[in-house]
Formats: structure tokens, C-alpha cells, sequence
């Protein structure tokens, strides 16, 4: 992926990125209000060596106390040196609790031993830390003792203290990790669920095939972003640039079965706008609604009510002989774009599509019209649409942009090429903005391979 590609996705999954850095900060801020407060509070001991003061005793002591300061610092976890702190605290701790709370460490090359304890009282932690350097003081002297007289000395340089403030947690240090961790895994979250997604929303997610003749992105609508961009209806313009691209880049026939993948694509809707689009540069259209299979006349289109009431008579009754093509012909936009309705379907109207009355009935039209488009059902959902293709010789398959999945758009294909239609143009309707431009140019060899299909 290049980068305008992160761009684009960042762009779509957005609120993503937003929620997970939200949820991230609140998660922080509520384990911090509600983690209890800790304080840490430190005693220094310092380690020397007993001597007559002469400058070769106290280097040799020096180094000898620099030596043994790490020895001090284990001992103060030792047994011996914890119960005598517990003493000193009356009781309230034991040597394990106190193991638990207190840590002892030596400073590199120094005769010093840092005692430091936890608590969640401030008093607590102080007292802790103060027994153990007193105990580790008093039991160090007496075990290195020679005899009566003690060669080693520890003294508490640096009493603990109370300390005012607790170390942990720290609220805001909390909430911009939250903000941190939140970030990094909301954009995790879009990267993965985007490789994992089998859905087309742009030209860019569509599988490679060297068989499409022509690909057009079709925006959702007008839709004006800015002052300084033109008011033309960019999805007017879309069907203007599809038909521009059958007419001059797969170079149809005049019959074109227009079909969307599945049930989510409207291809009647396509349909009539690419007739209305054709109509625009004088040439005379009939759309045909190949919907055979709806009982009763009842037909539900996206955005429209349903309609209970009797269809009028259209392909469906042309096909039994019960209607003439003047019967059923109708103007629909203009005065150059008509209409053939699905008319009144019974259990075989959508089989009579294989009869040699739906090749009349094109060879008719042809004869007529300028072009004739097929308004066909779903391709994975009625094998009446591929019949339908076969007649006309090229596909307009319909890609509902967000809806179809790649697995359904390559089943499309193979239904077709089983029916040996070798012209099939493609159009990703309802595209977002963001994802238009999505670069089936920017994926290698696919450039190629529509031009030479094209070609």
C-alpha cells in the first residue's frame, strides 16, 4: 500500500481511530481514579571502615567499604534484618510483609545503600524504609564485628521522610499512555479489519481480470464539497463518462444487459440513467425490466412503495403472445428514451427468456432503437440475468459500492464467461468520495490489462 492508500484509509475509518483513543484515555483515567495511591519513601546508609585515619587506612577502607555496599544491600532483605525492623514497628508488619514492600539497593561505586519502602500511607511508607536502613545498621555492624569492637560502621545519612505526594498513579501520565495505547490499536484495528475485509467499496478492491472492457466509478450524488469545485452533478457526469466508455472504450453492441451482483444494486435505476444519458446525445433508447419473477405483480425498488394493485402489461406478456411491442411500449424520459415494463409474470416468464421469442423481440428492438438495455435481476441470484447477456453479447455488471463482496463479483464473471459473454463492463455505483480515484491504477499490470481488453 502506498501512502495515499494509508491517507484513504485513515480517511474512511476515522471515527475508528477516534473511539479507540477516546476509550483509551477513559479506560487510563478510570484505572487511575480508582487504582489506590501509593507513596515511596527512601533511606541512604553510609558504609565506612573502622581505622587510625592515616591516608593508606582510609584508602584501604574506602575500598574495602565500596566492595562490601552490595553485600549491605542483600543483607537488608535477609530475615534477620526484617524481623529486627518488624520489631521496631511494633508489630504491625512481619518480615514477609515487609519483603514484599521494601527494596534495597547499592549505588555504583559509592559506600551507599538506598532502603526503599511502599505503602499506602505516607507514614507507613517513611516508617518502613527508616526500621529496615536502622535494623540493617545495627545487625551489619555486629555481624562484621572482630571481638568487641565493631570495623564496620553504617549511618543513616538520609532519615526517611514523609512523603507529600504519592508516586503512583499519576493521572496524566495515565491518560497519555490511554491516549497513546487507544491510538496505536484504533489504527491497528482499521489497517487489519481493511485486509481482512472482502468488500468492494472502489475500483482499487476489485479482484484483477484481463475480461473487463471498460471500469466507471459512480459517485453517490451531487454533492458540493467546496466553493471552489464546480456545481456539475458529478453523478449526472459519471453515466455521462460510462456511456462515453462503452461507447468508445468496449465499443457494445446495441443491446447491453445491465445487472448488479446481488439484490443491493439497483440495476433498473443504472439502467434508465444510462438510457437517459444516451438520450442526451440524440440517440433513441427502450429500457426492458427482465424481472420476471416477482408473483402477483408486486414489485418493491429501492425507495419505492410496494404495489399491490395489477402491473400493466410489459415484456412478460409480450413473451406469452397475449401483447404486441406497440402494446406495451411506453415513453419514459424525454422524448428519445422508452420503456418496457416486466409487465404481468406468472411461474414462467422468467424461463420464456430462453424461447426464441425474447430473440424476436430483440431482433425488433434493435431494429428500432439505438440501443436496448436489459434492466436485469441480481447475477448469483437468477440465472435468467446470464440468458439475458448471452442474447445481448455485453454486460454492464453493477457493484454496489460497501455491499458486494469480491467472492460474489468473481462468481458474476464466471457466470458469464459460462455463457461466453466476452464483453463485460463494470460499474462500482454509490462510491464514497473519499474512495473514488481509488487506483486500479496504482495496481500493477492492471492498466495493462484493461487497455488490451479494451483494444
Amino acid at each position: 500500500m502506498s501512502l495515499h492508500d494509508y491517507v484513504r484509509l485513515l480517511r474512511r475509518g476515522w471515527w475508528v481511530v477516534l473511539l479507540g483513543t477516546v476509550l483509551g484515555a477513559m479506560a487510563a483515567f478510570v484505572l487511575a481514579s480508582t487504582t489506590p495511591a501509593t507513596y515511596y519513601s527512601t533511606a541512604t546508609v553510609y558504609v565506612t571502615v573502622a581505622g587510625d585515619g592515616t591516608p593508606s587506612d582510609l584508602a584501604s577502607g574506602g575500598s574495602f567499604a565500596t566492595q562490601r555496599v552490595a553485600t549491605y544491600a542483600s543483607l537488608a532483605s535477609t530475615t534477620v534484618v526484617l524481623d529486627r525492623a518488624a520489631a521496631a514497628l511494633g508489630g504491625t508488619d512481619d518480615a514477609d510483609a515487609l519483603r514484599e514492600t521494601v527494596t534495597s539497593s547499592a549505588r555504583t561505586e559509592t559506600a551507599l545503600v538506598d532502603i526503599t519502602a511502599s505503602a499506602n500511607d505516607a507514614a507507613v511508607a517513611a516508617a518502613r524504609a527508616q526500621a529496615v536502613a536502622d535494623a540493617l545498621a545495627a545487625e551489619a555492624t555486629r555481624l562484621d564485628a572482630t571481638g568487641t569492637v565493631a570495623s564496620v560502621q553504617l549511618t543513616v545519612v538520609q532519615p526517611a521522610e514523609v512523603p507529600t505526594v504519592a508516586t503512583e498513579p499519576r493521572p496524566r501520565n495515565s491518560v497519555l499512555i490511554g491516549l497513546a495505547v487507544g491510538l496505536v490499536l484504533g489504527l491497528a484495528t482499521v489497517v487489519v479489519a481493511d485486509a481482512l475485509s472482502t468488500t468492494i467499496r472502489s475500483s482499487a478492491d476489485l479482484p484483477g481480470s484481463g475480461g473487463l472492457a471498460t471500469l466507471t466509478s459512480m459517485p453517490s450524488g451531487p454533492k458540493r464539497r467546496s466553493r471552489h469545485l464546480s456545481e456539475t452533478d458529478a453523478r449526472l457526469e459519471a453515466f455521462r463518462q460510462l456511456r462515453a466508455n462503452l461507447q468508445f472504450g468496449s465499443h457494445v453492441g446495441g443491446t447491453i444487459a445491465v445487472a448488479g451482483v446481488t439484490a443491493a444494486s439497483d440495476a433498473h435505476a443504472v439502467a434508465r440513467q444510462l438510457a437517459a444519458a444516451f438520450g442526451e446525445i440524440g440517440s433513441y433508447v427502450v429500457v426492458l425490466d427482465l424481472d420476471l419473477r416477482i408473483p402477483d405483480g408486486v414489485r418493491a425498488r429501492r425507495g419505492a412503495p410496494v404495489v399491490t394493485t395489477p402491473a400493466p402489461m410489459g415484456v412478460a406478456d409480450v413473451l406469452s403472445g397475449t401483447a404486441s411491442i406497440d402494446d406495451v411500449l411506453t415513453l419514459a424520459i424525454g422524448d428519445r428514451v422508452h420503456e418496457i415494463t416486466a409487465g404481468q409474470v406468472d411461474g414462467s416468464s422468467a424461463q420464456r427468456l430462453s424461447t426464441p421469442a425474447m430473440r424476436q423481440v430483440l431482433d425488433t428492438l434493435v431494429a428500432r432503437f439505438d440501443h436496448v438495455l436489459l434492466a436485469c435481476p441480481p447475477l448469483v441470484e437468477r440465472s435468467e440475468s446470464a440468458v439475458a447477456a448471452a442474447l445481448a453479447g455485453s454486460a454492464l455488471v453493477v457493484v454496489e459500492s460497501g455491499a458486494t463482496k469480491r467472492s460474489e463479483f468473481q462468481f458474476a464473471l464466471e457466470l458469464l464467461a459460462g455463457v461466453r459473454v466476452t464483453s463485460v463492463s463494470v460499474a462500482v455505483d454509490h462510491v464514497r468520495d473519499l474512495d473514488l480515484g481509488g487506483g486500479m491504477l496504482n495496481r500493477p499490470g492492471t492498466a495493462g490489462e484493461l487497455e488490451s481488453a479494451g483494444a
